[in-house]
Formats: C-alpha cells, structure tokens, sequence
C-alpha cells in the first residue's frame, strides 16, 4: 500500500504552499504545446484558468506545478540560505511528517529525524493540509516555534525550535557509526556529483577503492532533482562506455546517456528507498540495479521515471512541467510501477535509520 498520495515536497523547513495567483495562461498554454512530453489536448488547454490552476496543470501532466516567485527556491546544495525550522515536510497520506536537515534549528533542538508532527505551538495538526501546516510553520528569523512530534517508534514529546538561516546541503555524512551511511536529498545539477565523490573519498579513500567495504547511500528522502545529474552519479559507479539509459522526448527524440571516463568507485552500495524516492534519484537507483551494482533496501520507489523542466514566466511565477522521460537499458521504465526493493521493510524500520541499516546488513553477512 502506498505511503503517498504525492511526492514528498521539500522546501526550506516547510512546503510551499502553492498560492492562486493571476498566471500569465498564454505563455502556459504555448509552452505545454510546445513542449510537454506528450502534446496536451487543446480542450484542456483552453480551460485553463486562475481559478483552480494547480489542478487543471494537473490534469494535463500529473507532475505539473506553478510556483509564484516568491515561493519558488534553488536546488539544494547551491549555497543559497534560507531561513526556517530545518526541516522538510512530507504528506504520508494525512500524515505530516518532519525530515529533518543537518545544521538547522530542528536538528540543533533535538528533533529527531522523520518524525510525525502532531501540533504546532500547541494546536493540533490533524485533519490540516499541507499548506496550513506550513503556515503555521513560517515565522520571522529568531521566533520560536514549538513542536509537539511522535519520533519513529516513539511517544509524542515536544521541542522548541528557533526559525534560523541555514544553508542545506544535497548530499549528507550521517554521523560516525559502525556502518558508513551518505544521505543524497536532491540531484542538483552540476553539484551533488563532486559533492558526493568528496564524500565518498572522505569516508572510503580516494577512488578507486579496492576494498569490500560496503557504502549506504540513502535516498530515502530525495524527491528528485537535475535528470543528468542522476546519469553523472550512475557514471562514478560503472566502467566508461557502459550504457546507462536512454532519454524519450517528444516527436521521435531520443538520446542514449552512456558513463563517461574517469576514475571509478568499485566499493559494494546499499541503496535504501521508500516511497518518497522518486525521478532522479530512481533512475539513479535503477541504473545501479540494473547492472548488480547496488542492493536496494526499504519499500517500493516513488515511480516517476520522467524529469521536469523549469521555466520562468512575465510574472517572475514559474512553471514546472514534464519533458523527458527515461528508459533503462532494455526499454523499460520505472514510471507508474516504481522500483521494487531486493529488501523490504515495514513503515517503522523505513524511519529509524539505525534498524533499517541493521537490516541492510543482513544481506551481505
């Protein structure tokens, strides 16, 4: 059964709300025609509207969405601040759930990481919607907020967290343990791959590594991100050469990706996922998979083998639309089935990183 009705949303310590706004429909309409994965029908087109814009973007392309400016944000990773709680908030259903950023106020309190929140400075969040939440999230940096959550596995008990700039990272080393753990949250382009590469020669040596020490890189709450990002990260993994996929655009356009030169990590993976692994980081998961160069560990993928594309309209509002899919080697897709893992585990082991680890372990003991 599925944990997701939507993909995890992350934004700077809460979910844009996706505000209804006077859109420039014209340019929305000439873009999706000209551009979208597969061309929309003009009936649908034509309805498009101000009243009701998100759902109607929706209706056309089921990843569509329309970010006033002042809620749009960068990829992680690329130096900007922001100021908040430092989190992630993720709908599981009706569930708010906290993923918690290293380095911001939420970690700094003590909140452990994806938590379930229950209310907000003492008003209880049951039965809002994301939006809500994150209004009740937001506030002026230096103001106070407190949480009452339920950890993974725990009882509720509260925190009080100070909004604050922070700047979040797209890739992350958990802290020491017995076993190396390196947390992807976003596929930025141009950044996560030399990000992840310094990671994985900070904890493992400079590549290539010939040892049989095992590396697990969570994505567990990484969304997506930049399509040829993912390529680049499956290309620090596989000889030169090796066929890594194959990009579907609209009108017969087709471009085989294949791993680049270099030096090469040759260290065994363990992939964890869930539900809220999605685009970029499955095709990435996927490639890995498909050659037999990573385990994956957790629960059923996202299924959303496709990338977006972002473009700026008058209004400064920015439309993000699909444009490409991507096949594996083989021809076949992710999108609509996910990936399946070669271990999975129920919702209280998927959150508590430790037990899920543990479990990871047991498949190459």
């Amino acid at each position: 059964m599925r944990r997701l009705s939507a993909a995890a949303v992350f934004l700077a310590a809460l979910l844009a709300a996706q505000c209804l706004h006077a859109a420039p429909l014209e340019a929305i309409r000439d873009i999706l025609r000209r551009h979208l994965l597969n061309p929309p029908d003009e009936a649908a087109l034509a309805a498009l509207s101000d009243e009701g814009l998100p759902g109607k973007l929706r209706a056309i392309d089921p990843y569509a969405r329309i970010f006033p400016a002042k809620e749009y944000r960068a990829p992680l990773g690329s130096g900007n601040s922001w100021v908040g709680i430092g989190a992630g908030l993720a709908m599981r259903g009706k569930t708010p759930v906290l993923h918690v950023y290293r380095g911001g106020g939420a970690e700094q309190a003590g909140v452990p990481d994806r938590s379930r929140l229950l209310d907000i400075d003492g008003r209880p969040v049951a039965g809002m919607d994301a939006e809500a939440i994150a209004s009740l999230l937001k506030g002026e940096e230096g103001s106070a907020v407190r949480l009452g959550v339920a950890p993974p596995g725990g009882q509720k008990t509260s925190f009080t967290v100070r909004r604050q700039t922070f700047s979040p990272l797209d890739v992350e080393l958990i802290p020491p343990g017995t076993q190396r753990v390196v947390r992807i949250r976003e596929f930025a382009g141009g950044l996560t791959r030399p990000a992840l590469r310094a990671t994985l020669e900070f904890v493992s040596g400079p590549a290539p590594v010939d040892g049989k020490a095992r590396v697990v890189i969570d994505l567990r709450d990484a969304p997506g991100g930049d399509l040829y990002e993912a390529f680049d990260l499956a290309g620090l993994f596989l000889p030169a050469g090796t066929h890594l996929g194959t990009i579907r655009g609209r009108d017969g356009y087709a471009m085989e990706i294949h791993a680049p030169q270099g030096d090469k990590f040759s260290m065994p993976l363990t992939l964890l996922v869930g539900p809220e692994t999605a685009s970029a980081a499955e095709i990435f998961a996927g490639i890995l998979r498909r050659y037999d160069r990573a385990l994956l560990v957790g629960q059923t993928t996202y299924g959303k083998c496709a990338s977006q594309t972002d473009a700026r309209l008058s209004d400064g509002s920015v439309l993000r639309y699909t444009n490409r899919e991507v096949l594996f080697p083989g021809g076949d897709t992710c999108t609509g089935t996910g990936l399946t893992p070669d271990l999975a585990v129920g919702d209280d082991e998927l959150d508590m990183l430790p037990r899920l680890v543990k479990r990871a372990q047991s498949l190459y003991q």
